[in-house]
C-alpha cells in the first residue's frame, strides 16, 4: 500500500464478536488505517473523536439486525458514513440496506470466507475507503481500463494525435496478429492497405481538428470473400487542459443486423410482385419465387383449403423431386396452424432420428431451440409452410418467413374480395340477362294479343261508353311493356324515383285492374314516398288483383284496404287468406293456387319492392284485431317525399 496515503479512523460496531476478519484485513493492507471496535452503539460516543467510517454488523443467525444498527449509530453519531458488514445476507438485504442509508453494503461467508480470498482484503480497504471519502475508489484508473479493453464486446481503440495506438481492446486485438503490448505504437498504415489507412488517418485528423465526432456509421468491408459491416463511433480526446490529444473510438459488428435488415427489404420490394397476381394459384407461385430468390428464406410450401374437398392442399412448393414435401412431413402441424391460427414451430428432437420432432406455439418455443419447420396460418386461406435445407434456420430466416406469410395472406385476403366482387358482378349479369329474357318473352307474348284488341277497340262506336275505358286500358298495356323492355336492357327495374302520392297511386292502380264488384277502401292522410311511380302503380296492381282472384265470390265481394304504416304502408283484404303453409312460398316464381293464375303476380311484387331497397312480408289482416281473415301485405323500408307530392291523376271509384 502506498506510504502517502491519508491516515483514517474505522470504528466497528460488533456485538456478536465477528468482524475480526475485517479488522485484520483492514490494518493488514493498510497500516494508515486505525480500528477500534465497540460491542454497542452505546460505545459510539465514548471513542473520543469521530471516526472517518463506521461499520456495523449485520448476522441474522447470531440475531445481529443491520439495519437497526444503522439507524441507531445514526442516531448517536451524524454525518459519518456507516457501512453495513453482512455475514450471510438474504438477497435482498443489499438494496435494503442502501435504501436505508447505507454507504455500503460489504458481504462475506459464514466462517470469513470468500470465493476471492486473496483478494478480500485489497477490494475491502478500497471500498471503506471509498465510502469514508479519502480518495480511494472502487477500482484503479488503469483498472476501469483494463476492464472495458478486456470485456466490453466491441473494438475500442485509443490513439494519440498523429495516429498512434495507445490501447485496443481484446475484441479489437482479435482482427490483427501483434499482442496487446506489441500493438502500441502501430498506425492505421500498418495494420490495413496504404490506402484504407490514408483514409482513417484523413478523417481522424478532421475530428480532432473540428472536434467533431462521427457516431455510428456503417461501413462494408470484405472478410474471408464474404460482406461484413461494422458500425463506427469516434471522438476527439482530450487532456486535463482540454486540448485535444488524439482520438477514442468504438466499432462493433452489425453484419447479422444489417443483413437481416437488407434481406426485409429485399422481401418487402419482392412482395410488390404479389400485388400483380390475381389467383390463389399465381399468389401462391409467386411466393415460392420470392423464396427462391433470397437465400436466407428456407423451402417454402403454399397449402391451401378447398372448400369442396374439406381439406388442406399444397398448391405450390420449392422443394425438390428428391426430398418430401413439407406439408407431408409435418401435416400435423400444418392442420394445427390453419385450426388453431396460431403458427406452430417444429423441433427436432434427435439428430439422429429425422421423424422425432414435436411441434410448439411460438411462446412455447425457448431461444436456445432454433427449428426445423415453421408453419403460419394464413387466416382462413390455408398455411405457409417452411423447411430448413441445413438442419434448423435461426431468428432472421423465421422473421422473414412471417412478413413474407403476413404478406401473402394481405395478398389472398384482396383476391378474395375482389373475386367477390367478379362473382357479384357475374351473377348480376346473369340475372340481367335473365331479366332481359323474361322481358322479352313477356313483350312478344303481350304485343300479338294487345295489336289484335287494339284493333278491335278501334271499331268501338265512339258513343259506347266502354270504348274510352278500353283504349285507356289497352294504351296502359302498351306503355307498361315498352317500359318493362327499356328497363331491362338498362341492366334495372326502377328508373328514376319522385315523390308519389300514395293515396292517387292506389285509386290509379285500381283503375287498371277488372274490379268486378270488389271495392277499394283508401286510408286519409296516406302521404307521399319516393318510387318509380309506374313501378309503383305495377306492384300495387299485383296486390289488388291477388286479393280480387283469391277472394272472389259473387256472393260476398272482396274489400280492399290501403292504409299507412309507420314505415311504409300496408294492402289488405277482408277475404278467405292465405294459409300458413303456403306462406313462405307465395312469392316464389310460378307460385299459384287459382286455376287461370300465371304465377309471377306476388314474384313481381317482391321483385319490385327489392328494386326500390323496401321490404314486403305477408300476414293475417285480422292479426290485430282490425278485421276478421284475409291476407295482409306490409311494405317496409319506404322513404317518405320529402317535397310536395306529385299531382294524382286517374279516375275514382
Amino acid at each position: 500500500m502506498a506510504p502517502d496515503r491519508e491516515p483514517m479512523t474505522v470504528l466497528l460496531v460488533d456485538p456478536a464478536d465477528a468482524m475480526g476478519v475485517v479488522e485484520e484485513a483492514l490494518v493488514g493492507e493498510d497500516p494508515t488505517i486505525t480500528v477500534e471496535t465497540v460491542a454497542s452503539p452505546d460505545g459510539v460516543a465514548e471513542t473520543g473523536e469521530d471516526p472517518d467510517c463506521i461499520i456495523v454488523l449485520e448476522y441474522e443467525e447470531a440475531g445481529v439486525d443491520g439495519i437497526e444498527l444503522l439507524h441507531d449509530v445514526e442516531d448517536r453519531i451524524a454525518d459519518v458514513p456507516i457501512v453495513v458488514f453482512v455475514i450471510d445476507p438474504e438477497s435482498y438485504f443489499t438494496q435494503t440496506a442502501l435504501e436505508e442509508g447505507a454507504a455500503d453494503v460489504l458481504t462475506i461467508g459464514t466462517g470469513g470466507t470468500r470465493e476471492t480470498d486473496e483478494d478480500f482484503p485489497l477490494l475491502l480497504t478500497r471500498r471503506v475507503r471509498h465510502a469514508a471519502g479519502k480518495g480511494e475508489s472502487f477500482q484503479t484508473d488503469s483498472e476501469l481500463l483494463n476492464s472495458v479493453m478486456e470485456y466490453l464486446p466491441h473494438q475500442v481503440f485509443i490513439k494519440d494525435d498523429v495516429g498512434r495506438i495507445a490501447a485496443m481492446s481484446n475484441v479489437a486485438m482479435h482482427e490483427h496478429e501483434p499482442t496487446q503490448e506489441e500493438i502500441q505504437g502501430f498506425t492505421d498504415h500498418d495494420l490495413f492497405d496504404t490506402e484504407l489507412g490514408r483514409e482513417l488517418y484523413e478523417e481522424e485528423q478532421e475530428i480532432m481538428e473540428r472536434e467533431e465526432p462521427i457516431i455510428n456509421r456503417v461501413e462494408r468491408y470484405v472478410q474471408d470473400g464474404q460482406d461484413r459491416w461494422v458500425s463506427t463511433t469516434k471522438a476527439p480526446r482530450y487532456d486535463s487542459d482540454g486540448d485535444v490529444v488524439g482520438i477514442i473510438g468504438t466499432a462493433r459488428d452489425v453484419t447479422e443486423q444489417n443483413r437481416r435488415e437488407v434481406m426485409v427489404n429485399a422481401l418487402h420490394a419482392a412482395s410488390r410482385d404479389l400485388v400483380t397476381a390475381e389467383t390463389y394459384d399465381d399468389i401462391a407461385a409467386t411466393a415460392v419465387d420470392i423464396a427462391d430468390d433470397i437465400p436466407d428464406l428456407p423451402v417454402l410450401e403454399v397449402v391451401l383449403y378447398d372448400d369442396e374437398d374439406r381439406r388442406l392442399e399444397t398448391v405450390a412448393t420449392g422443394h425438390t423431386e428428391d426430398t418430401a414435401s413439407v406439408f407431408e412431413r409435418y401435416e400435423e402441424w400444418f392442420r394445427r396452424a390453419y385450426e388453431s391460427g396460431v403458427g406452430q414451430y417444429v423441433v427436432s428432437l434427435s439428430d439422429d432420428d429425422p421423424g422425432a420432432v414435436v411441434g410448439y406455439a411460438k411462446s412455447e418455443v425457448t431461444d436456445s431451440v432454433d427449428p426445423i419447420a415453421v408453419a403460419l396460418p394464413l387466416g382462413e386461406h390455408g398455411v405457409l409452410g417452411f423447411a430448413s435445407t441445413s438442419g434448423t434456420f435461426d431468428d432472421a430466416g423465421v422473421e422473414l418467413a412471417e412478413v413474407l406469410a403476413a404478406n401473402v395472406e394481405a395478398t389472398l385476403d384482396r383476391a378474395a374480395r375482389e373475386e367477390a366482387i367478379r362473382e357479384r358482378e357475374r351473377e348480376l349479369a346473369r340475372q340481367n340477362e335473365r331479366l332481359e329474357e323474361f322481358a322479352s318473352i313477356v313483350s312478344h307474348d303481350l304485343r300479338n294479343p294487345l295489336s289484335v284488341a287494339q284493333g278491335y277497340a278501334e271499331m268501338f262506336d265512339d258513343d259506347d261508353a266502354n270504348a274510352e275505358e278500353v283504349r285507356w286500358a289497352l294504351d296502359r298495356m302498351d306503355r307498361l311493356t315498352d317500359e318493362l323492355l327499356t328497363l331491362a336492357r338498362q341492366g334495372q327495374i326502377v328508373g328514376d324515383t319522385e315523390n308519389v302520392a300514395l293515396s292517387g297511386a292506389a285509386w290509379d292502380a285500381w283503375q287498371g285492374v277488372d274490379t268486378g264488384a270488389a271495392t277499394l277502401s283508401v286510408e286519409d292522410d296516406l302521404g307521399t314516398v319516393a318510387a318509380d311511380r309506374d313501378r309503383l302503380l305495377e306492384l300495387l296492381e299485383n296486390l289488388f288483383r291477388n286479393a280480387i282472384e283469391h277472394g272472389h265470390d259473387p256472393d260476398d265481394p272482396v274489400t280492399i284496404t290501403v292504409g299507412r304504416l309507420n314505415a311504409g304502408f300496408f294492402v289488405e283484404d277482408d277475404g278467405p287468406g292465405i294459409p300458413d303453409s303456403e306462406k313462405e312460398t307465395v312469392f316464389e316464381q310460378g307460385y299459384t293456387n287459382a286455376d287461370d293464375g300465371t304465377g309471377f303476380g306476388l314474384y313481381i311484387v317482391r321483385t319490385l319492392a327489392d328494386a326500390h331497397d323496401w321490404s314486403v312480408e305477408l300476414t293475417d289482416a285480422g292479426a290485430d284485431g282490425s278485421r276478421p281473415g284475409g291476407a295482409r301485405f306490409e311494405i317496409t323500408g319506404v322513404e317518405r317525399g320529402k317535397h310536395s307530392p306529385s299531382v294524382d291523376s286517374g279516375h275514382r271509384s
